[in-house]
């Protein structure tokens, strides 16, 4: 019964796999390519060749020519954490090799979203006046989640390492 039960959650697992491998869709150099109201393209442009590998510089973008996307956070912070969980785009470079720091993939990511927030701190000595107010105002920004208007385009630069001779293959997925 336990080896029934593994082998059904090891094929999930892979069954799940290879549903969300199938979301990435491949683009063409130079061409934009529209997904969910998102225009997405990239440019390669060959740097220098050394050792069998050619190094590209990859300028990926995408462009939001739908409504406006906004992802609002289950909490605020104060910093911007660049997780997966926030990531706007996936790209995966195909046939990159990684060596020598060149990338395999990137995200990119929205703009922060902000709130402004009042609060009060007691003064630490007591007020001379004691009609006055006993306390500070101030206001802290948080981030509250991620936005990303109609008409905005983000761009990201990698520098990735293929074959000699290979054209760079960049897969995209959008969130």
């Amino acid at each position: 019964m336990r080896k029934i039960v593994s082998s059904l959650f090891l094929i999930l697992i892979f069954s799940g796999v290879q549903l969300e491998a199938q979301n990435f869709v491949t683009l063409k150099a130079g061409k934009t390519t529209q997904i969910n109201s998102i225009a997405v393209s990239y440019i390669a442009a060959i740097k220098k060749t050394k050792k069998g590998e050619d190094l590209y510089r990859v300028t990926v973008s995408i462009t939001n020519r739908g409504g406006d996307f906004q992802q609002l956070f289950s909490r605020a912070t104060r910093i911007f954490r660049k997780t997966a969980n926030n990531a706007l785009a996936y790209f995966q470079f195909v046939n990159a090799t990684g060596r020598a720091f060149s990338a395999t993939s990137g995200k990119l990511y929205a703009q922060p979203l902000t709130i402004e927030v009042p609060y009060k701190c007691r003064k630490c000595p007591p007020p001379v006046d004691k009609k006055k107010d006993p306390y500070n105002y101030y206001v802290r920004s948080y981030i509250i989640g991620t936005q990303f208007q109609s008409g905005t385009t983000l761009t990201g630069t990698y520098n990735i390492r293929v074959l000699q001779g290979a054209a760079p293959v960049v897969r995209v997925m959008i969130r």
